[in-house]
């Protein structure tokens, strides 16, 4: 039950109970608030301004955050050339700003290059004026590839899979959205992270018996495979 100066925030799907208070966000702490804590942190200090800052924890024991101004999108939607640039480049400086921390030679011979967000569908984004400035909702962080997080994250931001969405216009999209995010990163391999995390949907939907998931995941796999084969 939430305080009479809380307002209680919709639209999380990891986490339940979040609410806003004045400028901040309360958050249930978990195992995983120390990580993100930290990473926030390092964030921060990087000079990285597209997430929210740690502010510690409340009398409740709930991680703060700093609110950030504007929008989150509830469900996905199609993106014009310039915001889906925005957002690659927003997610190409943030995976360039937690590099360093995982910059040992037991994470690069594990080949751990980034901290991963794990979902970066635009529904876990601030939008103002149109476009994306900042990342929220980094409960599933860990370190991991570059390549993991940007396959989910073109999945995502362009709806592939989406047969209302014609497949000349959607590579082409997907290629300004490749060229802002990773013009080192072969078409190829970023096509196929996109089905790799396709077929990790899916099969996480079928261990929680999410019969809607699967089907979904499975139907945008194989579009994806007719058409950017």
């Amino acid at each position: 039950m939430t305080r009479p100066d809380e307002i209680l925030l919709a639209g999380g799907r990891t986490t339940q109970g979040v609410v806003r208070v004045g400028d901040t966000v309360r958050r249930p702490s978990g195992l995983h608030s120390h990580f993100v804590s930290a990473l926030l942190r390092h964030l921060a200090a990087a000079g990285f301004d597209g997430a929210p800052r740690a502010l510690g924890r409340d009398d409740c024991g709930r991680d703060i955050l700093a609110w950030i101004d504007g929008e989150v999108p509830a469900e996905l939607s199609i993106h014009s050339d310039e915001v889906l640039a925005a957002a690659a480049r927003l997610i190409r400086r943030y995976h360039d700003a937690t590099a360093p921390l995982v910059a040992t030679p037991a994470a690069q011979a594990a080949g751990i290059e980034v901290v991963c967000h794990n979902d970066l569908s635009p529904c876990n984004f601030v939008f103002r004026a149109g476009l994306p400035v900042a990342i929220i909702d980094f409960d599933a962080a860990s370190p991991g590839r570059r390549v993991h997080d940007l396959g989910y994250a073109a999945w995502l931001w362009l709806d592939l899979g989406n047969v209302e969405l014609a497949a000349p216009g959607q590579r082409r999209r997907f290629q300004v959205f490749h060229d802002a995010c990773a013009p080192g990163l072969s078409r190829a391999e970023l096509i196929a992270s996109v089905l790799e995390r396709q077929l990790e949907l899916a099969s996480q939907g079928r261990t929680k018996g999410n019969a809607a998931i699967v089907r979904w995941a499975d139907d945008c796999r194989a579009w994806v495979q007719r058409n950017f084969a």
